[in-house]
């Protein structure tokens, strides 16, 4: 499939630049997460919120030599350690995805935001307590109107790394696509869904954002 290869041209290179009914839309959206790793060797934990990007980008300010200290080129690097191949080697996620849920977002760009997961993954990603069917959500990632969410629904605030993020989003989008044709010589790939954890206490969705 075109998608597997444009995809991991996205996360092994660098970063570039039929909707469902409204009820699909991610509700009690907080804020966007918490992000708590450190940015210098031997340096305390820094916390910073915003989308993946965001927080990547004020990373990179506070340390230009992250991506190779402590990043996504290090030695440390959960993403380096899976010889960035995260469509064979990524953690093991649960089977309890659906695909009936969310609103088409465009996967290329889907792509783009779990590399900024990935690059941020020696960090652990945060979301607010929520409930069942209320989760209390962030946005992990939003590029050209495609999200990446991590939903908490249990009483207590969530704390997971990043990678974990990025490895459910993975499993979604490997998941729950759809190529149409788009005119001329140019196809469209989509995609949108939701995956739990295994013990269902919270779930990551790609959705429009």
């Amino acid at each position: 499939m075109k998608l597997f290869s444009a995809f991991a041209c996205f996360l092994a290179g660098a970063i570039t630049a039929a909707a469902l009914p409204a009820e699909n839309a991610v509700q009690s959206i907080l804020s966007a997460i918490t992000w708590t790793g450190q940015v210098n060797i031997g340096g305390p934990p820094v916390s910073i919120t915003g989308t993946a990007e965001e927080i990547y980008k004020e990373i990179i300010g506070i340390n230009p030599n992250y991506d190779d200290e402590l990043g996504i080129n290090s030695s440390h690097s959960v993403f380096k350690r899976r010889d960035l191949d995260p469509l064979k080697k990524r953690a093991t996620t649960s089977s309890d995805w659906t695909c009936a849920y969310g609103n088409d977002v465009i996967a290329e760009s889907v792509g783009v935001g779990i590399r900024y997961l990935y690059s941020i993954a020696n960090g652990d990603c945060s979301a607010p307590p929520g409930s069942p069917g209320n989760g209390g959500c962030t946005v992990s990632s939003c590029n050209s109107g495609a999200g990446i969410f991590l939903c908490n629904d249990s009483s207590n605030t969530l704390h997971t790394t990043c990678s974990i993020v990025a490895d459910n989003a993975v499993e979604v989008l490997i998941n729950c696509q759809s190529t149409t044709y788009a005119g001329g010589s140019s196809w469209i790939t989509n995609t949108h869904g939701q995956i739990f954890s295994k013990d269902r206490s919270w779930n990551v969705i790609l959705n429009r954002c």
